[in-house]
Parts: structure tokens; sequence; C-alpha cells
């Protein structure tokens, strides 16, 4: 687990992007074997478990002072997010359209490596960034708790747009963090799993609401 800048108490591991790669990968696998299971989870336990997670990563934040990049909580988050998932993905590929929800999971992707380039080839150092983003991001799950007792979809764009900000600088974030080699690979390749999952799910959110 890293500190607020995750930067002071990250061992350095230059040159171990062939690792950071593997635990992406890794992370992506589980999410897509927790992604054909969530066909099978009963709707009526979709908000509970949505609001357990929200909560679990919330305290876990609050109490380590960390993105939640940790072994147990890494694993938690991925495999609840797979079986949540398949029901969102369901619904936005039937309001958009194949063509049209590939074409806004290419963008997210397209804008997950150009952010990453900027912060790996073009930023020397963005650790100051490190403290602002992990505050924006407790606001943001706060945000999220609210709201599942708010039935407004603009409240929820709004959410999505500051999301997807957020998760982007992030992505330039984590990438000069490993062009400085202060990264440990797990929790890197994790991290760069959740930015681009997150990434995906806020542009087709985005995109649904501009559709309607």
């Amino acid at each position: 687990m890293t500190s607020i800048s995750e930067s002071g108490n990250v061992k350095k591991h230059p040159f171990q992007y062939g690792k950071v790669w593997l635990f992406f990968t890794y992370y992506w696998i589980i999410f897509g074997i927790a992604t054909y299971f969530g066909q099978f989870l009963p709707m009526e336990w979709r908000q509970p478990l949505s609001i357990g997670l929200l909560l679990l990563i919330l305290v876990t934040m609050v109490v380590q002072r960390a993105r939640f990049s940790g072994p147990i909580m890494s694993h938690v988050y991925t495999i609840v997010s797979g079986l949540l998932s398949y029901a969102t993905f369901t619904a936005t590929l039937q309001d958009l359209g194949p063509s049209v929800f590939f074409k806004n999971v290419l963008l997210a992707i397209i804008g997950f490596v150009v952010f990453g380039f900027i912060g790996f080839f073009m930023i020397k150092d963005a650790s100051s960034l490190g403290k602002y983003l992990f505050v924006t991001l407790v606001a943001l799950i706060v945000a999220s708790l609210v709201g599942w007792f708010i039935h407004n979809p603009l409240y929820h764009t709004i959410i999505a747009i500051v999301g997807l900000l957020l998760f982007l600088l992030y992505t330039l974030y984590d990438f000069n963090r490993m062009k400085r080699g202060a990264f440990s690979p797990r929790e890197m390749g994790f991290n760069l799993f959740l930015n681009l999952f997150r990434i995906i799910r806020y542009v087709l959110h985005i995109a649904r609401y501009v559709r309607r």
C-alpha cells in the first residue's frame, strides 16, 4: 500500500515494466471471469454489493490514507466490480448498439494511452499531483454513495465527467511514477487496470447520457 503521494514509501523498481503489464493482464483476466459469472447475480444483490464495496473502499482509504491497491482490496474490488459490470455492460450495449459501444471503449483506451504517454515521456515529475488526486477520489466516492439516493441523471453524469478527468490524470500520474521507478509491480498493475476500467465505465456512462 502506498502513501497519499504514493512516492515516499514505495521502493524503486526500475525496468520492471514487464511485471507491471503481467499484473495488469492478471487483473483483467480476473475481472473478465467475474463479469461472466455476473450474469448469475440476482438483481436485488447489486445495490447492497455496490454500496458495500464503496463503503469498504472509503474506509480503507481514510484509515490507510492511500488508494486501495493492497493485495486483498485489489482482488475484492476486481471480483465485485466484475460481478456488477455484467448487467451494466449489457444494458449499455443495448442502449448504444454494438458499433457505438465499442467505438466508445476504443476512445477510452486511446485516452488511457495518450495520458500515459504524456505522463511517461513529457512530464518530469508529477508526484505533487498525488495528494490532490487522492482527495478528489475520496470526494468522488462519497458523491457516488450519495448518488444511490439521488435519482437524477444529470447528477450522475457530472460524477462521470469528474471521474473521467480524475482517472485520466491518475493514468498520467501512474505512468510518471513508472518512469521514476517509484512503484511496486503488483500495485502498479492494479492501478493501471483500475484507471482503464474506470475510464471505460465513465466514457460509456457519458455516451448513454448524450444518446438519450
